[in-house]
């Protein structure tokens, strides 16, 4: 499905439920979960991984306005909450879950503490960016802020390319990632940049829906530091870390990643609801 909105384009890729006997459903009975990326990422960077996810769960995913191949000039027609709220009201049904990456799960995050439907959403963050209370915005901290951006760029970069990116001369690899940062800077470190300056004052404990963190043990967009001021702040949470997932886990190690949100969807209630068949 493709909508323009505020002359963004927004668009939703969507893999139906499979019934035993019916096939395809359009408004199946089991789970709806909606796949929110990264930054410089895109829809299909959930591929890899809805292939592990059950056959009966309806997903959604979002090509937001952070995607690859973006000048980055959205923030002057709305926050990046705003567009992923525009995008969920795009959905026929409401998710049961959110599953959202690195800055898509920040954003979402933030989405979680405000006063609106889609706030009640229970979410996964798969390698969430945060940062904690202790990190004062200095020149230091902006230093490394930069230099964190442009390392998650060129890891992406070669996530995507997967099994590729060995068999392609590294002068080019690097050649493409300076075409990246070329494009991608400054508008987009300065989305990221305000994003994750805002994490310490979001108001966690206001969080009323059950969250999952699955994160890397030693991925450094979520320190220890960071991960122990979200367990403490948000009410419903618990936490899957691994020493084996990497910042792009969900490109890199889908299975262990789908192994998690799988478990979160069973033992999360189901309240999706149809929006057709509401207004009707």
């Amino acid at each position: 499905m493709d909508h323009e909105v505020d002359g963004e384009p927004l668009r939703v890729w969507e893999r139906p439920a499979l019934t035993p006997q019916a096939g395809p459903a359009l408004t199946p009975r089991g789970r709806t979960v909606v796949l929110v990326h990264g930054f410089e990422e895109s829809w299909e960077d959930w591929r890899v991984l809805a292939r592990h996810l059950p056959a009966d769960v309806r997903l959604f995913a979002l090509d937001l306005p952070w995607r690859s191949g973006s000048r980055h000039l959205w923030a002057d027609r709305g926050a990046s909450t705003a567009w992923l709220e525009r995008a969920l009201e795009l959905l026929p049904v409401r998710p049961d879950v959110v599953v959202a990456h690195s800055f898509g799960a920040t954003t979402q995050l933030e989405l979680l503490t405000r006063r609106t439907p889609s706030a009640s959403i229970p979410t996964v963050l798969v390698a969430p960016v945060f940062r904690p209370h202790d990190r004062p915005i200095d020149a230091l901290f902006f230093g490394e802020a930069i230099e964190r951006f442009r390392a998650v760029l060129a890891d992406g970069l070669r996530a995507q390319l997967g099994p590729r990116a060995q068999k392609i001369p590294t002068d080019i690899v690097e050649a493409m990632i300076g075409k990246v940062r070329e494009r991608v800077e400054p508008h987009g470190f300065l989305q990221f940049y305000a994003t994750l300056g805002r994490g310490p004052g979001l108001a966690l404990h206001r969080i009323e829906a059950p969250v999952l963190l699955v994160s890397g043990t030693h991925d450094p967009s979520a320190p220890p530091a960071a991960i122990d001021a979200l367990m403490a702040s948000i009410p419903d949470v618990r936490l899957h870390q691994d020493p084996g997932l990497t910042h792009f886990c969900q490109l890199q190690q889908p299975v262990r990643v789908a192994e998690q949100i799988s478990a979160f969807l069973e033992a999360t209630p189901l309240h999706h609801y149809d929006k057709e068949a509401i207004s009707a």
